[in-house]
């Protein structure tokens, strides 16, 4: 009777440890915990790297070593969620040319921030009298005052 009560015990213990412990899974359900996705463009360090599922793309440049300075991150959401095998390029800003204010057309004095059609006709009529030789010199034409100056002064060489 003790054999039977034994065996009986042994055989309900292994039926209730084997039970469910190998229920097959589709991949579908087994998801991977590591994503690769690649860097470009103005990084220190491009290439691809392997981070975790979820993380955005602050992750990723941080990874990477930073932007180098010319990297151009206006249009960049550091917030999003990165997907698997994604590509992320950092454009360079683009550098602006600086008008020349002794020999810029009309035109292309009025891409100037706060230069009008009538302030570039003065300033091409001063220069035909006088060659600027330095920046501040511009000042000297009617309309142009200091703030009008701080507005151009990066923008502008002679």
């Amino acid at each position: 009777m003790k054999r039977t009560l034994l065996f009986f015990c042994a055989f309900i213990f292994f039926v209730f440890t084997c039970f469910n412990r190998y229920t097959p899974i589709t991949l579908q359900e087994a998801k991977p915990t590591l994503m690769q996705v690649e860097i470009k463009g103005a990084v220190k360090n491009p290439g691809v790297y392997t981070l975790k599922f979820q993380d955005s793309v602050l992750s990723l440049i941080k990874a990477s070593g930073g932007l180098l300075e010319n990297g151009d991150d206006s249009s960049l959401s550091y917030t999003q969620v990165l997907k698997d095998k994604d590509v992320i390029v950092i454009p360079e800003k683009k550098e602006q040319l600086k008008i020349s204010i002794n020999s810029a057309t009309q035109e292309e004095l009025q891409t100037l921030s706060g230069i009008g059609p009538s302030i570039a006709s003065r300033i091409i009529e001063y220069r035909k009298n006088n060659t600027f030789q330095t920046l501040e010199q511009i000042k000297e034409v009617k309309g142009i005052g200091d703030g009008l100056f701080n507005k151009i002064k990066d923008d502008i060489c002679l």
